[in-house]
């Protein structure tokens, strides 16, 4: 396999790049067994899995959960439990567990607690069994690019056929989660995209460029404002952090922010959707939606504030916290990671999973500090930096389509760290 960074700044085109990941990746697939190769494809066809539907993308994750521990048990690789951020899942795993014990309902938040480190526990795998090999890990990181712009061309169908339905995009799903596709199993593709769009030779930047504002175009029509906001501020981001051309990235920013308008432009009911009914919603005063959708979560913290109401409990206890609140309103859960954690399991539980957190985001981080050369290394610490982001408006910590989404992008930013630095070739 060639530097990846010459790779993407010579005069390549970028048929002869696909043409070089393909066949880096059957190479890297007939050096192993044929059961180790079926798992090899299995995970690597996940990003097209996701698209189907919420289960049969949970059970590709607990598939290959199963078949990690079953791996890891019988030949003793136990090595992984040693790394800083898998110890921090368990530990925040154990508090999870044990306030469901304390809960007003602890067998329904016990079940919950014990099933959500199947997420986790899919990170450990992709990292330390699935993506060891790079060129299986640009393999993953294709059919992810791929399964994005499928994404994009069903809801061209469903803008042909349907059209928006309250400026809002739900296939292929049939709810409003086509958004949060693109924002997060999308998101380690996409920043590629934009790195290169900013930094790479002129034949695949212009590539880069065009396909990824198209999926922000997307994003936009999906009208999912914190995805749209979420993917737009991690690209700006991942544009400054491998190589970037300052006169490419102010036109990039220049084209996008154009598009947007003109966008709005055209459809005026979804720029006041984005603009001033976004602005007048933010949780700045307590008719905010978003105000009372948090808050119901702060009051559980106040209940229980040690090991709080319980892992997933919010959902079924919340119209029990906010009985004295009726200016509050319950939600299935309070719409912001560390509210979540806070309220459902207390101080304990809040100190320990944003350790989890940060301890995911610093792996990635040192993986870029070790290899800077490598554009996917480069960004990919942004994943779980902004997918964790502390004051964003955030689906649920412990729900299945959510956590099936995140994990997906999680894990492969994870397995960044296995992608180790290359000796430059004597010229």
């Amino acid at each position: 396999m060639k530097n990846n960074y010459s790779i993407f700044n010579n005069s390549y085109s970028v048929w002869k790049i696909i043409q070089i990941f393909w066949r880096d990746s059957l190479d890297a697939l007939s050096e192993l067994s044929k059961a180790e190769k079926i798992w090899r494809i299995f995970w690597i066809l996940g990003p097209f899995i996701l698209l189907i539907e919420r289960s049969p993308a949970d059970a590709w994750i607990s598939v290959i959960c199963i078949g990690f521990v079953i791996r890891a048990i019988k030949l003793k690789q136990t090595a992984f439990l040693k790394i800083f951020w898998v110890k921090a899942a368990f530990v925040f795993w154990a508090v999870c567990l044990l306030s469901a014990a304390f809960s007003k309902i602890p067998m329904y938040s016990f079940t919950e607690a014990f099933v959500w480190f199947r997420f986790p526990l899919f990170a450990m795998a992709c990292v330390f069994w699935l993506g060891t090999d790079k060129r299986l890990i640009y393999a993953m990181l294709s059919t992810t690019a791929i399964a994005m712009l499928i994404m994009c061309l069903i809801l061209v169908s469903e803008l042909y056929f349907v059209g928006q339905v309250n400026q809002r995009l739900s296939w292929p799903y049939g709810d409003l989660t086509s958004g949060n596709y693109l924002a997060k199993v999308g998101m380690p593709a996409f920043l590629v995209m934009v790195s290169l769009a900013v930094s790479a030779r002129q034949n695949i930047a212009g590539i880069a460029a065009l396909l990824s504002l198209i999926t922000l175009i997307f994003s936009v029509l999906t009208g999912e404002r914190i995805n749209f906001i979420l993917r737009a501020c991690a690209g700006m981001l991942a544009g400054l952090m491998w190589r970037p051309k300052w006169n490419r990235y102010l036109i990039l920013i220049a084209v996008e922010v154009m598009a947007v308008v003109l966008l709005f432009h055209n459809r005026p009911e979804m720029a006041d959707r984005f603009t001033t009914t976004f602005v007048d919603q933010l949780p700045t005063h307590t008719d905010s939606p978003y105000y009372r959708s948090m808050m119901p979560g702060i009051e559980a913290f106040k209940q229980a504030p040690i090991l709080g109401i319980g892992t997933a409990t919010f959902r079924e206890l919340c119209p029990e916290i906010i009985v004295d609140r009726q200016d509050l309103k319950c939600h299935p859960h309070p719409h912001n990671f560390y509210i979540q954690m806070a309220g459902e399991t207390g101080i304990i539980g809040l100190i320990t999973g944003t350790t989890f957190f940060i301890s995911i985001i610093f792996f990635c981080y040192v993986a870029r500090k070790r290899n800077p050369e490598n554009v996917f290394v480069a960004v990919a610490f942004i994943v779980p930096f902004s997918l964790f982001w502390p004051i964003a408006s955030s689906s649920d910590l412990f729900g299945q389509w959510n956590n099936c989404f995140m994990w997906s992008a999680i894990a492969l930013a994870l397995c960044s760290s296995n992608i180790a630095p290359e000796k430059s070739s004597k010229k």
